[in-house]
This record gives structure tokens, C-alpha cells and sequence, in this order.
């Protein structure tokens, strides 16, 4: 009980709504030189009714398959209630039926925009603001965002729109989801209880389709099973049949947002955070701290969850305000080679619906205790910020500390690799 209470409150101060921020900045550097999208006509922008209408059986078809086939293969899989499944006939609320069919949040505004790399606004367009794309927002990192707004019917690159998707699960796909949530879809999904995360925080809810621990030691399981109930390999399964049934169609819009929408969750376990509950932490060590703890010594328990909180949160500040700084300077930079060398993709197996589970969240696991060691090494030298939209200190920053920096290169070399991986499949024919 004591181990699961660590663990729990470990999960609960992660910050879920960041797996590298922003991912539409980062799914551009990765995918701008994909020879399928660099090349690909451009895409006429399609609302969703439209393209649920027409293929209306065969998106029906799908969903079902979808199903039958996640109650046989995702561990610990919640059955879709069969009262969620696509009627046979249309309903009078296409958008509606299609996403509780799925189980997302049916509030999610799907707003027809596009998100354009920092400092390319186009400012003679209309921006949309962050409340009308988002259904609940925080401060940051979502405040320096722009949303440029499509019509129906426009042009658009299909880099664009994959891009753009790709951030979109952090608007509001997966909140209060769950029975004891907010909200109503949470008592018919049948996700039962919210398994982790903290419950001050608004986009808590989304944490357990956004991290995967997939490879805990059993003594961990059997003390804290809540772990093994996550599924954003599922996720991405989901939206790439989805996206493939789009491609098929001649519904390329829809087929690259989906797509986008999948690639999230890839990306997502990218974040050694979202892989590994207790990076840098050994069972050994976490049975000291409980033991510890159970002998009325609780300080180092209670350093370790302030630890892995501050870690996430203050690599990741880090990262997208460099990130951005060598944006803006529009010149060549290791950071941007790490996103875009491809030289590393041919080494990984082709794409599976494992893939998450057996290559990308395992390589974050192998990886988080030299990353985790890497942060903790620079914040002793690093001043902690107050979040990502002030930054005053980070603004200071010479982000001179070479051995986080060969971390973060190597992690958002796998970014790049493992997106370029997840969309080639979802675009082959």
C-alpha cells in the first residue's frame, strides 16, 4: 500500500500536458523534408460532417473492427459499451456519435485552423484565439501559440494540417474522460475510474493516453497495477486506421489530421517522462524511501516526488525556450539537425501496432536515468522558473551544460525518427 502510494502521488505531480510542448513545431522540423509530404499536392480543407457522411459505412466498419480488435490485444483494455457504437443510420449529430463512438470529449472545438512555425504569423489572416481552438486552456505553454483560421474548401500544404494536428490531442481529446471526472461522458465511457494523475489540475485527466509505463519490474505492478491502465498505443492505432480509411477515400484533409492526431501519442512516449513513472529511481532504492518512510523518516520520499515534478517540468521549459531562441535566429543549429537526420530511421523495425509499446517506450525507459541525471546535474547550476510564459530567467539562459545537451539531442533525435516512421506507414499505400 505504501509503495502504492508513492507511486500514485509520483504519477499525480507529472506534468501531463507536456511531452516537448508544442508539437506542432516539432512534427515540422521532423517531417519538412518526408519526400510524401514535402511533395504532396495540397489539400483542400473539408469539414468533418462531410467526410462522415460520405463514407458514414465504411467509417462504421472500421470503428468495429477497431474494437473487436483492441478487446483481444491492449492490456487491460476497457470494452467500449456497445450503446456507443455508430448507429446504423445516420443521426441527426454526425460529429457527435463519431466522437463518442470513439470516446473523446465531445466539447473539443476541432477548429479549421492552422498553426504556423513561431515568427511566421501571417498577420493579414485571421488569428483565432487560444479559447476558440482549445476546450479549457492553461497559461502556458499554450499563450504564445497562433491559429490561423481556414475556410472551407482553402488550400492548404499537407504538411500544414499534419503539423497542426499533432498538438491538437493536448486541446481537450482525452480531459475527464473518466467515471469520477467532471462532466457527463465520463459515467458512459466505461474507463471506470481515473487511474492516475492529480486532480488539481485540469488536464490531469488526459495523463493515462498520453504515458505509457509498459516496463515496470512485476513487484512494481503488483503494488501499484493502476500503472498498466494506459493507452496511447491505442490512440495512435485508432487514428491511423482512421487516417488510412481518409487516404482511401480521397479525404486527404481528414486523412492527414488524423494522422496528426496519432502521431501525438508516438511522440508523446518520445518523453522518457511519459514512459517512466520514477526515472533515475531503482526498485532498491524506492523500497529504502518506503521503508523510510514507514520508520517515520519521510523527507527523502517526499524529495523524490518534488524531484521527478521539477525535472519534467523544468526540461521542458528548457527545451522549447531554446528551442524557439534558435528559431528566431534562423540559423543552422544541432538542436534543428537532431529533428531532422533521418540517418538513424532505417535502424528501427518497420511500424507495428506494438511500436509504441516495444520500441518507442522501451528506448524512453533505457534512456531516463542518464536523463534524469543530466537535469538534476544542470539545475544545481540552473535557477528554477515559475512556468513557461514568464521565463525571465530562462530568457538568461546560455544553455551552455553540455551533457544535457547530448540528452535532449539524442531524445529529439528519436522525435524525428520515430514521427518520420509513424507517418510514412500511415501514408504508404
Amino acid at each position: 500500500m505504501k509503495l502504492t502510494f508513492l507511486l500514485l502521488l509520483l504519477c499525480a505531480t507529472t506534468s501531463t500536458a507536456w511531452g516537448w510542448s508544442n508539437h506542432t513545431v516539432g512534427s515540422y522540423l521532423a517531417l519538412q523534408d518526408l519526400p510524401a509530404l514535402r511533395d504532396a499536392p495540397q489539400v483542400e480543407v473539408e469539414p468533418l460532417e462531410q467526410f462522415l457522411s460520405e463514407q458514414y459505412s465504411a467509417v462504421a466498419a472500421l470503428l468495429e473492427e477497431q474494437e473487436r480488435f483492441a478487446r483481444e490485444h491492449f492490456v487491460q483494455y476497457p470494452q467500449r459499451p456497445d450503446n456507443l457504437r455508430l448507429p446504423d443510420v445516420p443521426g441527426d449529430n454526425l460529429r457527435h456519435d463519431f466522437l463518442t463512438a470513439l470516446r473523446i470529449n465531445p466539447q473539443i472545438h476541432l477548429a479549421m485552423v492552422i498553426q504556423p512555425m513561431p515568427g511566421k504569423d501571417v498577420p493579414e489572416r485571421e488569428h483565432l484565439k487560444a479559447e476558440q481552438v482549445m476546450v479549457e486552456q492553461t497559461l502556458s505553454p499554450w499563450n504564445r501559440q497562433r491559429f490561423i483560421r481556414l475556410d472551407d474548401h482553402e488550400k492548404v500544404t499537407a504538411l500544414a494540417v499534419l503539423a497542426t494536428a499533432a498538438d491538437e490531442p493536448d486541446y481537450g481529446h482525452d480531459i475527464n474522460l473518466f467515471s469520477d471526472n467532471p462532466g457527463a461522458v465520463g459515467a458512459l465511457y466505461g474507463f471506470g475510474p481515473q487511474p492516475f494523475g492529480d486532480a488539481r489540475f485540469q488536464y490531469s485527466s488526459q495523463a493515462p493516453f498520453h504515458m505509457g509505463f509498459f516496463h515496470e519490474s512485476p513487484v512494481v505492478y503488483a503494488a501499484a497495477g493502476f500503472l498498466e491502465r494506459s493507452w496511447p498505443d491505442w490512440r495512435a492505432y485508432q487514428y491511423m486506421g482512421l487516417a488510412r480509411l481518409a487516404f482511401a477515400t480521397g479525404h486527404r484533409y481528414w486523412g492527414y489530421r488524423f494522422l496528426g492526431w496519432g502521431l501525438h501519442h508516438v511522440q508523446d512516449l518520445t518523453q522518457p517522462y511519459h514512459a517512466k513513472p520514477l526515472p533515475g529511481v531503482e526498485l532498491a532504492s524506492l523500497l529504502l524511501l518506503e521503508g523510510k518512510a514507514l520508520a517515520g523518516f519521510d523527507a527523502d520520499k517526499k524529495a523524490s516526488i518534488e524531484r521527478v515534478a521539477t525535472r519534467h517540468m523544468e526540461v521542458e521549459k528548457y527545451q522549447s525556450t531554446w528551442l524557439r531562441r534558435v528559431l528566431r535566429a534562423g540559423q543552422a543549429h544541432p538542436m534543428l539537425d537532431a529533428y531532422t537526420d533521418s540517418a538513424q530511421d532505417q535502424a528501427y523495425p518497420p511500424y507495428s501496432v506494438d511500436y509504441l509499446r516495444e520500441v518507442v517506450s522501451a528506448e524512453s525507459v533505457e534512456d531516463s536515468g542518464a536523463f534524469d541525471e543530466a537535469i538534476g546535474q544542470w539545475l544545481e547550476t540552473a535557477p528554477v522558473t515559475s512556468d513557461f510564459s514568464s521565463g525571465n530567467q530562462l530568457q538568461r539562459e546560455d544553455f551552455n551544460h553540455p551533457a544535457l545537451n547530448e540528452q535532449l539531442f539524442k531524445l529529439l533525435g528519436h522525435f524525428g525518427a520515430h514521427s518520420r516512421i509513424y507517418v510514412s506507414t500511415g501514408l504508404a499505400p
